[in-house]
């Protein structure tokens, strides 16, 4: 196992072990979209029997990263980057409704709770651990969803931004140029995070969903340069990431 798979299993048991481990594999893209699942195997991967590997294929599935057919078993989902103007659409309604609902409902509690994963996000940023960082902008995100105490908007929520997750990584994976404005982006990002977290401790929904939907504006921007800046034959393959 790789050093990130070891810090894993000392934190994990069971079930939520090989969804932590099978999560991070799909969000890498080291299990690509339509890559097969064998349960076997990955018990025997993994060391477990084929429970909690079962447990964990349920919970992926619920997320929106797994995908399962009758006679084909499991397998990655599939993802279409020839789609992103319909997945920034409604990552963009989601985002500014959930975090307009958040400046005007939120408790307390969730204003700590959003505090410190911004907090979490920029000791991440300086650290440059781009695995923190992506799980640490999603747990960011999800807390302000939850603070806006609406079920249906916030699931739909959360597996826009799983699916966020695995579109970012394409783009990093894709494109080594990318890093060199890494900084650059990273900074905007604070920059964003505090102005939003400062509009919900102030109950201005309107600042609120105003910076929202410019923070989606700006995850855009950066994936869709990347892709434009790609080769032509690595954009059109990437943009066919189907399975």
């Amino acid at each position: 196992m790789t050093k990130s798979e070891d810090t894993i299993v000392a934190a994990s048991s069971g079930g939520d072990m090989v969804y932590k481990l099978l999560r991070q594999a799909i969000l890498r893209l080291d299990l690509p979209p339509g890559a097969d699942l064998d349960e076997a195997a990955i018990s025997v991967r993994y060391d477990v029997s084929r429970t909690p590997v079962r447990e964990a294929l349920i919970r992926l599935t619920a997320e929106g990263l797994v995908s399962s057919t009758r006679g084909r078993g499991a397998r990655v989902a599939a993802m279409n980057l020839a789609n992103l103007r319909d997945f920034f659409e409604g990552l963009d309604v989601l985002q500014r409704s959930l975090t307009r609902l958040a400046a005007l409902r939120r408790t307390d509690a969730d204003l700590t709770g959003i505090r410190a994963h911004m907090a979490a996000f920029e000791g991440a940023a300086a650290r440059r651990d781009v695995d923190q960082i992506n799980e640490i902008n999603y747990a960011f995100h999800a807390a302000i969803g939850a603070a806006a105490q609406s079920g249906y908007l916030h699931t739909a929520y959360l597996r826009s931004l799983v699916e966020g997750m695995r579109i970012g990584h394409v783009t990093f994976a894709e494109h080594d140029g990318v890093r060199a404005r890494q900084h650059e982006h990273l900074d905007a990002t604070i920059n964003d995070h505090r102005t939003i977290v400062q509009a919900i401790a102030d109950r201005d929904a309107d600042t609120a969903e105003r910076c929202a939907g410019e923070h989606v504006e700006l995850f855009r921007n950066r994936i869709v340069t990347t892709i434009l800046s790609l080769e032509p034959t690595r954009a059109i393959a990437s943009s066919k990431l189907t399975g």
